[in-house]
């Protein structure tokens, strides 16, 4: 089945496809084994590869038939309208994103064509290969120095009247995120989500960004997942510490997240059910005596990640998919309880024929005195 795409290489899926970047929308054909894209002037000549398979086509003869066309709507979408009729595609069915712009499905149906958002719409890019998995891995390896860089922050701040000092100010979120967001710039990754850098109460909301002080003997959420500017894949990586004395409660907690994290490690493997892995890890947290559901482990188990943070497979407890060789995915259990706080524990692990490979390779400290 045809597949047909109108976007700019910031969706993930056109990024895929043609492999570099070209920041103005355009279009995007594939038929069979002949593959199509569809430029105006200002961007012909980026797409440089030399592949049999791929056809670079000039957008200006389609722009100039287009008005006319005695269509009231866009000149885009008459452009779509005029490549699907001059490809043989009306009437055929074609497979297109399910964010496909709207305007442009309706005015097409409405003349024809019979579009079919198909999600993922390539369905290959669950199983990485060997220099996609590199990228993430570059990814990672810039992202881990961001965490050296938060442990040497709390590791040279000081406690005083229940706050943490860094230079003789209050530590905070907000300057936590920007001296890792600087780095991360000049190391060529891009914070183009945001991150979380959350303490205290904050860290029992699994999502909260984190603001203000970062308080004393309590939970320290850093969870940071920027972007490769070159190559476009992501990183995703968590650490929870503690700046000072950890109570009780937060160490049992932290020994039960990790734990988890490691027998869910042993289980990877090719083959074994998505669900399983997640339903595995609830088990565990169960028998550590936390709870799963409304608190305690409140979200999923993982997720894929590559040109965007969460791909498929998804590590949940509805979820259909089954791991494969070269999944590269996130094993991040957290435990979460308004009254105590948060701890979450990320790594990314590749899939292999032998089982799963910790990418992250990174230490777990859970207390910085």
């Amino acid at each position: 089945m045809a597949k047909f795409i109108f976007a700019s290489t910031q969706d993930s899926d056109m990024r895929y496809a043609v492999k570099v970047n070209i920041p103005s929308s355009f279009f995007y054909l594939e038929k069979g084994k002949k593959k199509y894209i569809f430029l105006n002037r200002l961007d012909f000549g980026i797409f440089s590869f030399r592949r049999s398979n791929f056809c670079q086509i000039p957008l200006e003869p389609l722009a100039q038939e287009a008005p006319k066309l005695p269509f009231k709507t866009s000149e885009r979408n008459k452009i779509a309208y005029l490549i699907l009729k001059k490809y043989g595609l009306l009437k055929r069915k074609i497979e297109v994103p399910t964010h496909f712009p709207l305007d442009m499905a309706d005015f097409l149906r409405a003349r024809g064509a019979k579009l079919t958002p198909t999600f993922p719409l390539f369905p290959e890019r669950a199983r990485k290969t060997r220099a996609e998995v590199d990228y993430i891995q570059e990814s990672l390896n810039q992202t881990k120095k961001a965490f050296r860089l938060i442990e040497d922050i709390l590791c040279r701040s000081r406690i005083k009247n229940n706050r943490i000092y860094f230079q003789n100010k209050i530590l905070t979120s907000e300057f936590l995120k920007e001296v890792v967001e600087k780095a991360l710039f000049e190391k060529g990754m891009l914070d183009s989500l945001g991150m979380i850098i959350s303490s205290g109460a904050q860290t029992a909301i699994p999502h909260h960004p984190g603001k203000g002080p970062i308080f004393p003997h309590q939970p320290i959420i850093c969870d940071i997942f920027p972007r490769h500017r070159k190559t476009s894949y992501f990183a995703d990586m968590t650490r929870t510490y503690v700046k000072g004395k950890a109570s009780l409660e937060i160490q049992k907690m932290y020994a039960a997240v990790a734990k988890t994290q490691r027998e869910i490690m042993k289980k990877i493997r090719p083959g074994i059910s998505a669900k399983e892995i997640h339903n595995l890890a609830s088990e565990i947290v169960l028998k550590e005596g936390y709870d799963v559901g409304e608190k305690g482990l409140v979200h999923g188990l993982g997720h894929g990640i590559g040109l965007d943070v969460h791909e498929k497979p998804s590590l949940k407890s509805l979820s259909e998919d089954i791991l494969e060789e070269g999944n590269v995915i996130t094993i991040e259990p957290g435990l979460y309880y308004p009254k105590i706080g948060g701890v979450r524990i990320e790594d990314i692990v590749l899939v292999t024929k032998n089982g799963g490979k910790n990418l992250t390779n990174y230490p777990k400290r859970l207390v910085i005195p």
